[in-house]
């Protein structure tokens, strides 16, 4: 088959099967994984998509659509790959992280539905924890911590 005549092909498929999503407000960047929606731009949606979110953000919560859709019964989507404070689990002071998880919790309450984040994440112990110190690892991303692995990421527990 001709190369162009693939390509036009494929356009016009992805055209259809866009034009056909429902379409979604988003909040901050659009999310990396495709969640069956498209950008609504204006016009009305179907769905809120909250693509990022800073630990400011979280912490201060205050997104007029959301609330608005939550209230009409529209779907929000929280996209966990946008959750880059996540990163500093192992770095943060265990009260800013107790409120950042509590915000989080509050959101699920309220009913937003979060998506994408890591099917499995890891669990670190205080030995895991004095492991990755001796041979410099990083955290593995979404790494949950116990709160003796946190005191011995800190530096208060050798």
């Amino acid at each position: 088959m001709d190369e162009r005549l693939e390509e036009r092909v494929t356009e016009a498929v992805l055209r259809k099967l866009t034009a056909q999503a429902p379409a979604a407000l988003c909040v901050g960047a659009w999310p990396a994984e495709d969640l069956g929606y498209r950008p609504a731009g204006d016009g009305p949606y179907e769905a809120v998509l909250i693509g990022s979110l800073t630990a400011g953000e979280l912490l201060c919560f205050s997104q007029p659509q959301v609330w608005d859709a939550l209230l009409s019964g529209k779907p929000v989507y929280l996209w966990e790959g946008g959750l880059g404070y996540r990163t500093a689990a192992g770095t943060a002071p265990r009260a800013l992280w107790a409120r950042l998880m509590a915000a989080e919790r509050s959101l699920r309450q309220i009913g937003v539905r979060f998506y994408g984040g890591p099917a499995r994440r890891p669990l670190i112990t205080a030995p895991e924890a004095r492991r990755l110190l001796s041979q410099q690892r990083p955290l593995p991303p979404g790494a949950i911590l116990t709160p003796l692995a946190r005191d011995v990421l800190g530096g208060r527990v050798p």
